[in-house]
């Protein structure tokens, strides 16, 4: 297998299901996930949420094709149809660019944290 940069942005509505389906189908390298908030302004509230990095090509696959995402569900167990697949992948942006490049794209910035 070999591995391949993505960028993944996803709707705030989808990020949990999101990062909950990307745990359960690539194990703990999909874990914690969509973690970095992210809104038009750089300001609070969150639209979205954003997670980068490499992925096995197999993932990869899974995160192109709604059947195939379908599928790997099936495989897994997990519960889901074929028409939340493909809403959930048609509702996120994924590339192969750089964050910050996806994310001027987009047009969305990070929400920074307020530090103590």
């Amino acid at each position: 297998m070999s591995q391949l940069h993505r960028t993944l942005i996803v709707p705030a509505a989808t990020a949990r299901r999101c990062a909950d389906l990307c745990a359960a189908l690539a194990g703990p390298p999909g874990a914690g996930m969509f973690t970095t908030a992210l809104s038009p302004t750089g300001a609070a509230p969150a639209t979205h949420f954003i997670s980068a990095g490499m992925i096995e090509d197999t993932f990869a696959a899974v995160l192109a094709d709604p059947a195939v995402m379908h599928g790997a569900c099936q495989a897994a167990g997990i519960s889901i149809t074929l028409a939340e697949c493909t809403a959930l992948l048609a509702a996120a942006d994924i590339s192969e660019e750089p964050p910050f490049d996806a994310l001027a794209r987009v047009g969305l910035k990070l929400i920074a944290e307020v530090g103590v």
